[in-house]
């Protein structure tokens, strides 16, 4: 495993359309991000707004559409750590700004069609060695994505907690 990046391939039973309207129509996002998540027009160059939970607006953090190739590739940059992950963790301003000296990363994902269904490779890369980011999102993609494939397949999102 690499310490600059996570790399990932889930297999789901979808088109490469429906997959695609999975990863970028705000309604579709909220369905397998558990309501917060991503919202942008995806065209290259276009702002990311984000949502780091329901009851939040999304807003911009930063984040660019780097590609978008419907329905075969997206990419984007990642947000840095925000006020509302300082909270949900506990940490201290003074936390909260020595983690946001990490580079901003960046996520991609390639649909390619295999029978009837969709490999999705995630790459997230960009990080530094020893990034608490790259920590967090080795922990929270395949979650993520295994609610993503779940909710296309079953029309029922998982349900993690108690």
């Amino acid at each position: 495993m690499s310490d600059t990046q996570f790399d990932y391939v889930i297999y789901i039973r979808a088109t490469p359309e429906v997959l695609w309207r999975a990863l970028t129509e705000r309604a579709e996002i909220e369905r397998w991000f558990d309501g917060s998540g991503p919202e942008s027009d995806w065209a290259v160059g276009s702002t990311v707004r984000w949502s780091m939970s329901p009851r939040t607006a999304p807003r911009d953090a930063g984040q660019v559409v780097l590609e978008a190739e419907a329905p075969r590739r997206l990419a984007y940059t990642w947000h840095n750590y925000e006020p509302e992950i300082a909270e949900m963790f506990g940490w201290s301003a003074e936390q909260l700004a020595e983690l946001r000296l990490e580079p901003v990363s960046k996520v991609a994902f390639d649909l390619v069609p295999v029978g009837e269904a969709v490999a999705l490779r995630v790459l997230h890369d960009g990080f530094a060695p020893g990034s608490e980011m790259l920590a967090s999102i080795r922990e929270g993609w395949p979650m993520i994505l295994s609610n993503l494939k779940t909710v296309l397949e079953t029309d029922e999102p998982l349900r993690f907690g108690a």
